[in-house]
Parts: structure tokens; C-alpha cells; sequence
């Protein structure tokens, strides 16, 4: 990862943790933790019943993962596509990915009722089949302006590389069947269900009880758009981590951010396995490439 790059990645983590620990836990322990202190006023559409001081706690275990991660990036460099045992490495992500999921299963469980508080049973579903490709093509339609603007060929200049994300490049460049596959499953399901259950489900609700739904849904964007660790993602990632904390708030239902994330995914996988099987007719959409990205 160039210098630049994990210098700015390393500035959000820093922004974030600004956030948390100089800002929102402080001003909730100052309000609301001790005798006599009323609780938190619910507001919104997700529930933070359950939620308390514990959480900071929780929370920083999660951040201080995702910023080993990136500290790790800096000394030894992500290249998946060089990679050996990659099945294998796949294989313990998508396990990691549902050990995230029960992680914050086992953090809550005994707080709270889960299937209530994250809206799982979510009445309103077919909606869900409009709202998540409508979100989508506005997502893709703010990167194609990004990218009509110069935003990728900017990064890549600054950074002196290629801006695609790594995950993306490898679904581009390996040619093992079994690595692709494993690659579609840990993209198109592991992280839609991890990322959602944590991000969303778990930091955005926390956070939340700490401060205000716009300072829950600036930290989780942040955040999310940083755990990523690609500069040219940055940006389009932090809007749609934003986006799916929206909508997260606005149903009510955990189900809403993962059908999102599933389908940006599923159509980015998808995109870059038709450009391999036809890459002259996506010749010219390939160019422009690199404004597509994996969440």
C-alpha cells in the first residue's frame, strides 16, 4: 500500500476514533451513565434497548481489529492475486466473516431481543427487491460521475498505481476456478451478512446510544469506508456505508442494508466475470472499470 494511501486510510481511522473516544463516550457518560442520570431518549426506527457503556468496549474490540488490519497492510502489502493457498485464505475469511456475526450475537444475546431489535422479522420485504437495485444504480451512478470527473485517474496518480481495489483485481486477473469461487461467496455473501451485522447492526446502534443518529451514521460510514483500505474506494464506500446506515434507520430491519450490499456486490462480481467472457464487448466499460468496487 503506498505511502499516501495508508496515510489517509490511517487519518480516518483517527477521525473515527476522535469520534468515539473524545466525543461520543464521553458526552454519553457525562449524560446518562451514574445515579440519578436519565437514559438515553429513543428515537429513529432502530431500537438501542440493551445498548450501553459495555458497548465502547465492543465497539473498540471491532476497531482495533480492522486497524491491526491495516497496520498489517502497511509492513507486508495486500496482493490476493499473488497470494498462495488462496482458496484457503478465502476459506478462513468467510470463516472470520461468520465469526463476526456470532461475536456480536454473543455480545448482545443476553441484552436484548435480537429478532426485535434488528427488525428480522421484516414484513415490508418485498420492497427490498425495489429498494436495493434502485440503490445501487445511484450508487453506480455517483461513481460514474466520480469517475467522468477524473476522481480515479486523480487517486491513481496520487498513489502511482492502479486505484482498483485488490478483491476486484483478483476476480479480474486469477484464472482458478476454485479461487473465483470462493471469491463470489466471501463477496456476495460472507461480507454482505458480516459487514451489515456489524457495522450496522452492532457500531451504528451503539454509537447511536452514545450520541445522535448523524454522528451514528458519519462514525459507521467512516469506518466503513476505511476498513476497505483502497484510497479510490474511499470515498464512493463511505457514502454507501452512509446510505445503508439510512436505510438501515429508515425500516427499521438489519434486512434492508444486507440486500443492498448483497446486490452491489452480486452486480460488481457478476460485471467483472462478463468482462472476462467477453472482454471486447466490455472493452470500453472495462476503461472505466475502476469506479466499481466491492463493499
Amino acid at each position: 500500500m503506498p505511502d499516501l494511501e495508508h496515510t489517509v486510510i490511517g487519518v480516518v481511522f483517527a477521525v473515527c476514533a476522535a469520534i468515539m473516544y473524545l466525543g461520543a463516550v464521553p458526552y454519553y457518560t457525562l449524560r446518562h451513565v451514574g445515579p440519578g442520570k436519565p437514559p438515553p431518549m429513543p428515537s429513529g426506527n432502530v431500537s438501542i434497548a440493551g445498548f450501553g457503556i459495555v458497548d465502547a468496549v465492543g465497539v473498540s474490540m471491532f476497531f482495533g481489529w480492522y486497524a491491526l488490519n491495516w497496520a498489517v497492510a502497511i509492513r507486508q502489502g495486500v496482493d490476493l492475486s499473488e497470494a498462495e493457498n488462496l482458496p484457503v485464505l478465502l476459506a478462513a475469511q468467510l470463516g472470520l466473516q461468520f465469526f463476526m456475526v456470532a461475536a456480536v450475537i454473543l455480545l448482545l444475546c443476553w441484552r436484548t431481543n435480537l429478532v426485535t431489535a434488528a427488525g428480522i422479522r421484516f414484513r415490508r420485504w418485498p420492497w427490498l427487491l425495489i429498494i436495493a437495485p434502485l440503490t445501487v444504480f445511484i450508487m453506480w451512478s455517483f461513481m460514474a460521475i466520480l469517475e467522468s470527473a477524473g476522481y480515479n485517474k486523480w487517486i491513481s496518480e496520487l498513489v502511482g498505481g492502479d486505484a482498483q481495489q485488490e478483491a476486484v483485481k483478483m476476480i479480474s486477473e486469477n484464472g482458478d476456478a476454485l479461487s473465483l469461487a470462493m471469491m463470489a461467496v466471501v463477496a456476495c455473501v460472507g461480507a454482505p451478512l458480516a459487514e451489515e451485522v456489524v457495522f450496522r447492526g452492532y457500531i451504528y446502534t451503539a454509537l447511536k446510544r452514545f450520541s445522535n443518529i448523524p454522528v451514528a451514521i458519519l462514525f459507521s460510514g467512516l469506518l466503513f469506508g476505511a476498513v476497505h483500505m483502497n484510497l479510490a474506494a474511499l470515498l464512493p464506500l463511505t457514502v454507501l456505508g452512509i446510505v445503508l446506515a439510512l436505510l438501515y434507520e429508515g425500516t427499521g430491519s438489519i434486512w434492508a442494508p444486507i440486500a443492498v450490499h448483497f446486490t452491489f456486490n452480486l452486480a460488481t462480481v457478476t460485471l467483472q466475470f462478463l468482462m472476462r467472457v467477453n472482454p471486447e464487448f466490455f472493452e470500453e466499460l472495462e476503461k472505466n472499470a475502476a469506479f466499481i468496487g466491492l463493499g
